[in-house]
């Protein structure tokens, strides 16, 4: 059964992309996963950003990778809450009231650090590979984690009327 309403949801956004019609794909009240993952694509990919670049930027000011790494996450997980509350799930009603929202975003993006960070010291430290290919890496991989925990964790619920 999920995997026929998956199909159905997949089905409607390529009908939507297909035809130009971006405002529901980008704007609309929506239930359907995969626009909703459509849009966390780009709320993680901007989140990403803010997140390399400053490791980027903190690691040529001379922070240490590992530090540095946790620095950018923080600051790119604020990023992400803010787009995925407005953007990615904006019209669907949290599990929780708005501060423990808050605390379970925290406590989901909590398990994305810790993950970034043993992929980092793993891909760095013992792969030998360069920092920054292991952010990438890392990052690739977190947002499958971060993505599925708000899905069905945080935001699993029905679209609210006044969005």
């Amino acid at each position: 059964m999920l995997q026929d309403h998956t199909i159905q949801d997949a089905l409607a956004f390529w009908q939507l992309l297909r035809r130009g019609r971006f405002r529901p794909l980008l704007a609309e009240p929506t239930e359907n996963t995969i626009i909703q993952l459509f849009r966390y694509v780009i709320t993680g990919s901007s989140s990403f950003l803010v997140d390399f670049l400053l490791l980027f930027l903190l690691e040529l000011a001379g922070l240490y990778y590992l530090p540095a790494s946790a620095v950018s996450f923080l600051v790119g997980i604020s990023c992400n809450f803010l787009l995925t509350k407005f953007f990615a799930f904006k019209s669907v009603d949290p599990t929780v009231g708005p501060t423990a929202e808050v605390f379970v975003f925290a406590a989901i993006s909590g398990g994305g650090l810790v993950l970034t960070m043993v992929l980092m010291y793993l891909f760095t430290s013992r792969l030998q590979l360069y920092f920054m290919v292991s952010k990438l890496i890392s990052s690739i991989l977190v947002f499958f984690w971060n993505f599925l925990g708000r899905k069905f964790i945080l935001y699993p619920g029905k679209v609210h009327e006044h969005a």
